[in-house]
């Protein structure tokens, strides 16, 4: 069911637009939803975005945020993205105004293993937990030749600048406040690669552990099978940063530092067939993301 769409609210929303990179995300809150991704209500883009035509998914190690913290690390965290091409612009919520075109999406999501998802269906274990976890992604990673290996590295970064990302993140949000707020500057190690002005950032809910979307972005409007978004989309490589930190139920010492890991991420595997709408296979989605640098751009998000 689309959501009610005035004409007004288009023309609000579109002037927002022209002064952000990232709006205030779908009701229930969790995900950052960027770019032309905000034509689209949420239970459009997930139809579309659970058949898609690239993904790619690798491991993190996480934590067991089903315990207190601070709890042992555990593997079978993933990030994933998923790119689906050729959405039409008549799904859009104001489909009055379609004109033929279509949009590349992409949404990145962090999945937990099957126990913690299953721990985090309780609201219970959601209102007691004493885990926050930050998640921060960078919209202007470069592009990689489709043939590159990817294997969650990123390999355009120097190990100074990665370590100085990491450590930067970890002494911004080191606290147990909620991750909002302006990024920390771009440590010098990292040169021109990056700007952490354009990071978004948001407080995971750990109900979306189960692989509701944490950031979405479409493409501008192009024609049915054009090879330059869907190229664009399929070669972006999206580093994300996560951070494992705690809240006020924690009660932790003073001096404690969270967790904070860099990865970088890419739609690196095509679906037999892709290039048409409908040819990606029916994947879901696993994955998360983040509180926008821009102040309109913030969802709080309270544990």
């Amino acid at each position: 069911m689309r959501m009610p769409f005035r004409a007004n609210s288009a023309l609000f929303i579109l002037g927002l637009v022209t002064k952000v990179t990232a709006l205030v995300g779908w009701p229930g809150g969790g995900t950052l939803v960027n770019g032309n991704a905000v034509q689209f209500d949420r239970e459009t883009w997930e139809r579309n975005l659970a058949h898609p035509n690239a993904t790619g998914s690798f491991p993190v190690t996480g934590f067991d945020i089903s315990q207190r913290w601070p709890s042992q690390q555990e593997d079978g965290w993933t990030l994933s993205v998923n790119v689906s091409s050729d959405i039409p612009d008549s799904q859009t919520m104001n489909p009055s105004n379609a004109t033929g075109q279509t949009f590349t999406g992409t949404s990145i999501f962090l999945t937990a293993p099957n126990d913690i998802q299953a721990t985090f269906t309780n609201q219970s274990a959601i209102d007691d937990t004493t885990w926050k976890i930050c998640v921060a992604v960078i919209p202007n990673g470069p592009q990689e030749d489709q043939s590159a290996t990817n294997n969650g590295t990123c390999g355009f970064l120097s190990s100074q600048c990665i370590s100085d990302l990491q450590s930067a993140y970890a002494n911004k949000f080191s606290r147990s406040q909620d991750c909002y707020g302006s990024p920390p500057s771009t440590p010098s190690s990292c040169g021109s690669s990056i700007n952490t002005a354009n990071f978004q950032v948001q407080q995971l809910p750990l109900k979306s552990v189960n692989g509701t979307e944490v950031f979405v972005t479409a493409s501008e409007g192009h024609n049915a099978g054009d090879q330059t978004a869907w190229n664009n989309s399929t070669r972006q490589v999206w580093p994300v940063l996560t951070l494992w930190g705690w809240n006020t139920r924690a009660q932790a010492p003073e001096g404690s530092t969270p967790q904070v890991r860099l990865s970088c991420i890419r739609a690196s595997s095509v679906e037999p067939g892709s290039g048409s709408p409908s040819a990606g296979s029916a994947i879901r989605g696993s994955v998360m993301v983040v509180l926008g640098a821009a102040s309109l751009a913030i969802t709080y998000v309270s544990f």
